[in-house]
This record gives structure tokens, C-alpha cells and sequence, in this order.
């Protein structure tokens, strides 16, 4: 639960008697590596804590080829955006890629905090705004860097990820294939 309330007061100006009722709400649980958080189609019921592990979101297309849009360890917080805010069907996976503690907190409870304080609510939108920036850099990488650059920009930044993570995970969250991938490991 430290790590939980670290997290929030590194990023919020919540009180520490509206963090102990805030972090009541959240129930650990534990994901076996390849076990759902959520399933393509369902609604996210949770919105998660990562105290330890990787996470990864997923989809499948027609053709059964999976692209890996997310990953996350400790300390990231996972959920689908708009299936948890919208009550939509997902349109993504959210999948352990190995074991993971997690501190979930449900989507009703998580609201009812949103009306109660309104510091949680500013806590929503510095996440919502975090998630809205990742996107953004992740395009803009896409778009603008070789395979090469991407590798490099990813692996400057999360080295550990290539201690645990699937490669072909991480492949395809860089947009290449595992041999590419494979290659440009090779000549670094």
C-alpha cells in the first residue's frame, strides 16, 4: 500500500485524511503472467495500480496479428480510458506479461470519490492528461523516427524491460517486427 500512497502524493495535493479513505478503496490482487485485467469486449470495471510486474494492452485483428499499444510496471496506473469513463466495450486487452501485484480500485467507488473530493477528481485529470501526453510522444515517435530511433529511444528509457518482456511485445509496441528488432539489438 506504500508505494500506492506514494504515488498519489507525488502527484496530487490530497490531504492525508482524504488519502487513507481514498486508499481503503483499493483491493490488491494478483495476476498470473497472461491473465486479463480486461477482455476485448467488456467493460473495464477497474481502473489498476501496478505494484509490481508488466502489464501490457493488446488488441487482436481479423487476421489474429496482436499490436501491443501500452505497457506498464510498477508505479503506472491501467485501465481503458473509455471503456472505464464511458462504460463501453474495450477495445483492448489488458494482459500480465509476467506476475503482478495490483491495487485495483472499481469504477463506481472511483467516481463516488470523484464526487466526494474534489482532489481526486484533479487526480483523474492529471491522469487523464498523463495518458493524453504518452499518446501524443508515442505518435509523434511513429511518425517521425526510424526503427532505429525508436529502439534506442525505448531502451534509454526502459532498459529493464528487456529483462522481462517478450520481445516480440516489444517489437510491437515499437512497430517492427521481432527480427528487426533482433537486428537492431545486435548492432547497438
Amino acid at each position: 500500500m506504500t508505494a500506492l500512497i506514494e504515488s498519489l502524493s507525488l502527484f496530487s495535493n490530497i490531504d492525508d485524511s482524504i488519502l487513507d479513505e481514498i486508499v481503503l478503496e483499493f483491493d490488491k490482487v494478483s495476476l498470473k503472467r497472461k491473465e486479463c485485467l480486461v477482455n476485448a469486449g467488456e467493460i473495464a470495471g477497474v481502473l489498476a495500480y501496478i505494484d509490481s510486474g508488466y502489464i501490457r494492452m493488446f488488441n487482436i485483428d481479423v487476421d489474429g496479428i496482436e499490436t501491443t499499444v501500452w505497457i506498464g510496471s510498477n508505479g503506472k496506473f491501467i485501465t481503458d480510458i473509455s471503456s472505464f469513463v464511458f462504460k463501453k466495450p474495450s477495445f483492448w486487452n489488458i494482459e500480465a506479461l509476467t506476475d503482478c501485484q495490483l491495487r485495483i480500485i472499481k469504477r463506481d467507488s472511483h467516481f463516488q470519490l470523484c464526487k466526494k473530493y474534489r482532489e481526486w477528481l484533479d487526480f483523474e485529470n492529471f491522469l487523464l492528461s498523463k495518458a493524453l501526453v504518452s499518446l501524443e510522444y508515442r505518435m509523434f515517435v511513429q511518425m517521425n523516427l526510424s526503427a532505429e530511433e525508436r529502439y534506442k529511444e525505448f531502451f534509454k528509457k526502459n532498459s529493464l524491460f528487456f529483462n522481462d518482456i517478450s520481445l516480440k511485445h516489444i517489437a510491437s509496441f515499437l512497430g517492427m517486427s521481432a527480427e528487426t528488432l533482433s537486428r537492431l539489438r545486435k548492432n547497438k
